[in-house]
């Protein structure tokens, strides 16, 4: 069941990119990037202070997996900026949704399944959420040259 799950999340974001748009795919993509990179130095904290471990779908992914860091969130930070970006309120709404049902509703369906284990407040972990999806968005805007514009 394991492995299913995080098959799943492999494939299904992947194949959820066909209806996101190219238009969108190529103006949310360097975004996504600079969040897989966040995230890759988040986990690697994680994983050397023992915060939290993952379980991954490969054998060399153990401490960054796969199917979260270099395709779920990823495709996740494409689709969330496509539906809601130029409106910063709906933005942070979303996420602060989104990362409170990962943190309080899927992580612990994770720990208790095996997949994940850690000692960091889920508290912690999810102000670290809101705060890369606060950066991200100031990185978009930043990309978009909206960020220094008065308005």
């Amino acid at each position: 069941m394991k492995e299913v799950i995080l098959w799943s999340l492999l494939i299904i974001p992947l194949l959820s990119l066909i209806f996101v748009g190219h238009s969108h795919l190529r103006k949310y993509m360097p975004v996504a990037l600079f969040v897989t990179v966040i995230n890759t130095l988040i986990y690697q904290a994680a994983y050397h202070y023992n915060w939290w471990r993952e379980m991954g779908l490969f054998g060399w992914d153990k401490v960054a997996n796969v199917p979260w860091v270099y395709i779920a969130y990823l495709v996740a930070t494409i689709w969330i900026f496509k539906f809601t970006y130029g409106k910063f309120w709906r933005y942070l709404i979303v996420n602060l949704i989104l990362d409170g049902g990962y943190i309080y509703i899927w992580y612990p369906i994770q720990r208790k399944m095996g997949m994940a284990e850690g000692w960091l407040p889920a508290f912690t972990t999810y102000l670290m959420m809101i705060g890369v999806s606060l950066l991200i968005y100031l990185y978009q805007m930043w990309q978009e040259d909206e960020l220094f514009k008065a308005k």
